[in-house]
């Protein structure tokens, strides 16, 4: 993979992305984040609870998938009311992306796709 500040730059770029974050796939510690798109000043970083969830979410989901013995998720979407938070997995990170309902969720993937293989 790229280097992780690249990797946020990059994403938080793609139109509809609220938020790109980095996190460790063991503990779920953000390594790198973007600022959050549209959030307050000094307000409470929501971030780091969406990140943890999702790491832990994206291990649940690696085990389920182990299990029914389809091999390794190669991209994870929760899709909720008001957008949509997008996990794929990278080795000892995951990539997380919290975005809008009316994001490219194509481009979204291939980004993130790319970005986990380290292509440019």
């Amino acid at each position: 993979m790229k280097d992780v500040t690249q990797v946020v730059a990059t994403l938080s770029h793609v139109p509809g992305v609220i938020a790109a974050i980095v996190v460790g796939a063991s503990d779920g510690l953000i390594v790198e984040a973007s600022a959050v798109m549209g959030a307050a000043a000094g307000a409470d970083d929501p971030r780091k609870h969406t990140a943890a969830l999702a790491a832990y979410l994206y291990s649940k989901v690696t085990r389920a998938s182990h299990a029914a013995r389809l091999g390794s998720p190669v991209f994870m979407r929760l899709e909720a009311e008001q957008g949509h938070i997008c996990v794929v997995g990278a080795g000892d990170v995951v990539l997380v992306t919290i975005v809008t309902p009316k994001a490219n969720l194509g481009r979204v993937r291939l980004d993130m796709m790319t970005a986990a293989k380290g292509e440019s």
